[in-house]
């Protein structure tokens, strides 16, 4: 008997939202765990990171040690390697927002948020079936940080474009 396994692309949107919407980076620790095999191959904006720098990076934007920040993804492809949904790839782009980074000027902290590509391959990590062992194995992310104040008007500038170019079906 196999585990009936949701798609690769909601697993993978879950657990990604379960890390930056944690409630404390205890919490986010854990949801890091469930999402990155212990040996990922990492790399960001053309840097390669090692495993304890991904977790450094995700527990660093929280501005304390309890609190969540706010997330959401703009769009996910997922491209399963089979119908089990076991292993396969996930793509997409998200906003993390709830950020507090210095401005380039004056260095004071202000409200930022996080645009982030990013590209994955996701494998099970174990051969049994009846268990959902799906962890990320090899990650490319492209992000660069925002004032906050800048969220609407990106966001809309979107908008209009997928209502001018995107739904033509």
């Amino acid at each position: 008997m196999s585990a009936n396994l949701p798609p690769i692309a909601e697993w993978a949107e879950k657990r990604t939202a379960a890390v930056y919407t944690a409630k404390s980076k205890a919490l986010a620790k854990i949801a890091i765990e469930e999402l990155f095999a212990p040996h990922v191959k990492a790399s960001i904006n053309g840097r390669k990171i090692t495993r304890d720098e991904v977790d450094q990076l995700l527990l660093g934007m929280r501005p304390n040690e309890e609190g969540a920040l706010g997330f959401y993804w703009t769009d996910i492809v997922g491209a399963p390697r089979d119908p089990s949904h076991r292993d396969g790839s996930v793509s997409g782009m998200f906003i993390i927002s709830g950020l507090q980074l210095p401005h380039p000027q004056t260095g004071q902290l202000v409200p930022t948020f996080r645009r982030k590509g990013v590209a994955v391959i996701i494998k099970s990590q174990s051969q049994d079936p009846t268990i959902d062992s799906r962890r990320i194995v090899d990650f490319v992310a492209v992000a660069n940080n925002y004032p906050l104040d800048q969220l609407a008007a990106q966001e809309k500038k979107r908008g209009t474009y997928m209502s001018k170019y995107g739904y033509k079906l």
